[in-house]
């Protein structure tokens, strides 16, 4: 009995019994009856009450009258993080519309479906006894249609806090849809070409979310689209932190011009890279040490050992299999390991390193963008559904960004997620019921800060 948690031992009391058979626990009459035999009172337990749950004990009546279940867990945690972030902000901005709204955004994030089959999905979960939305593919496609740009562009603003370090990043998305004027054939780094939509986003280095995105036409991924993205999102101090293939000396005065600050790592072969002496000092990424060098002409100059030994095992490989020369390793071995970045920032080199590392966030970010936009472009008609559909699914991201932010690695969020949806409502008719909570669960509950009533409170 003393195993048995609090929100159980609550309900024993006078005339009560609890058994536990399994995860569950059962109530019982109890009563005594003096016993001749063994001349003392002898318990007798009596009719079977109910099912024992935190929100009570429920009668066997209304336990075989279930009439439906709810994933509850998974929806307690996204809309507990959205009431404190983006959610104020769409009732400000979408008051009519945000309901909608907020539903495809957390279902994006439980599972990025198709339009086709949403609603599915949102009427297994408890959005579906909170709102009154079909979440049909019509209905969901008139929302995308009648999203206001203003407002979009509003509410992504409002994300953004003032004065705090944002990253930007951009990228391709290829597509075949006949139905997008965006998609134009345009050049890359690797040399693909396809039609294709080009995807500027920015990041809050300081909060590590996703903040804005701004959709172009696929031939446009120069300095001046940056620029005005910077100057539409209202941005104050914003890095650009590009790939190797955006360094040249043209570009590199376009963002002087517009007074852009700037992060680009060089190809080893650089003829600006510095000449390299004694490292300066070290310090810790990742639990590994990272080496770095005085700053020469706005190059920023690292080393990671670890890296270093693998290339150089790589390297070696290709000698011994005739695929190098070993003449060429005396060329090559100085840069193994290296990183080379150029930036107009004066800043500690540790600053700088991190700030580039943090593009891997974005990357991150905009696969889940390659990754969903395919399987729902026969239902974007035109390049305003494309930006809606875009601004949808950062706000899905965001939340998502605020879940990663909370973990140490040991799960990822949608393992998150599918532990949580495993806490379910119980609905009878006549009352609601929440399920007995698995012990995965029940620790990511008390480590996540996730309030179980938060949604029955509404």
């Amino acid at each position: 009995m003393n195993n048995m948690p609090d929100w159980v031992l609550k309900h024993k009391g006078k005339g009560i019994e609890i058994r536990r058979f399994g995860d569950r626990y059962y109530a019982y009459e109890s009563s005594s009856r003096y016993d001749k035999d063994l001349k003392r009172a002898k318990k007798v337990t009596g009719k079977y009450l109910g099912v024992v749950t935190p929100a009570g004990i429920i009668k066997k009546s209304d336990v075989s009258g279930i009439s439906g279940d709810y994933e509850y867990g998974n929806i307690a945690l996204l809309y507990g993080i959205a009431g404190k972030t983006i959610l104020p902000v769409l009732k400000q901005v979408f008051p009519y519309m945000y309901e909608r709204i907020i539903i495809y955004v957390i279902l994006r994030d439980i599972q990025p479906l198709p339009m086709k089959s949403l609603r599915y999905l949102y009427e297994k979960t408890y959005l579906s006894r909170m709102y009154n939305e079909s979440m049909s593919p019509g209905s969901i496609s008139g929302m995308l249609s009648s999203l206001p740009q203003e407002g979009m562009v509003a509410v992504m603003r409002k994300l953004t806090e003032k004065g705090e370090y944002v990253l930007m990043d951009s990228t391709a998305i290829f597509s075949r849809s006949e139905n997008i004027s965006f998609l134009e054939p345009g050049h890359n780094s690797k040399e693909i070409h396809l039609p294709q939509i080009n995807v500027m986003m920015l990041f809050s280095s300081t909060r590590t979310v996703p903040t804005f995105i701004r959709i172009l036409p696929g031939s446009i991924r120069d300095v001046s689209a940056m620029a005005n993205t910077i100057d539409i999102a209202g941005v104050e101090r914003c890095v650009i932190v590009a790939d190797k293939g955006f360094f040249s000396a043209d570009n590199i005065k376009k963002l002087k011009r517009r007074h852009l600050s700037y992060i680009i790592p060089l190809r080893r072969n650089s003829s600006i890279i510095p000449e390299s002496g004694d490292f300066l000092n070290v310090f810790m990424y990742n639990g590994k040490p990272v080496k770095y060098w005085k700053p020469e002409n706005g190059v920023y100059v690292f080393e990671d050992p670890v890296l270093k030994s693998e290339e150089e095992r790589d390297y070696l490989i290709r000698i011994h299999d005739n695929i190098r020369s070993k003449s060429s390793y005396y060329d090559h071995s100085g840069d193994f390991g290296k990183l080379y970045l150029l930036s107009d920032i004066i800043d500690e080199p540790e600053r700088i390193y991190r700030l580039y590392k943090e593009r891997e966030y974005v990357e991150y970010a905009f696969n889940v963008y390659k990754n969903d936009l395919e399987a729902d472009r026969s239902y974007i008609r035109d390049d305003h559904m494309l930006s809606s559909y875009m601004f949808l699914n950062l706000l899905s991201l965001y939340l998502h960004f605020q879940v990663l932010n909370t973990i140490d690695g040991k799960y990822s969020v949608r393992d998150i997620l599918l532990i949580l949806s495993r806490i379910k409502i119980y609905s009878t008719g006549k009352t609601e019921m929440v399920s007995e909570i698995p012990k995965k669960a029940k620790e990511l509950i008390s480590k996540l800060g996730v309030d179980l009533d938060i949604l029955r409170k509404k």
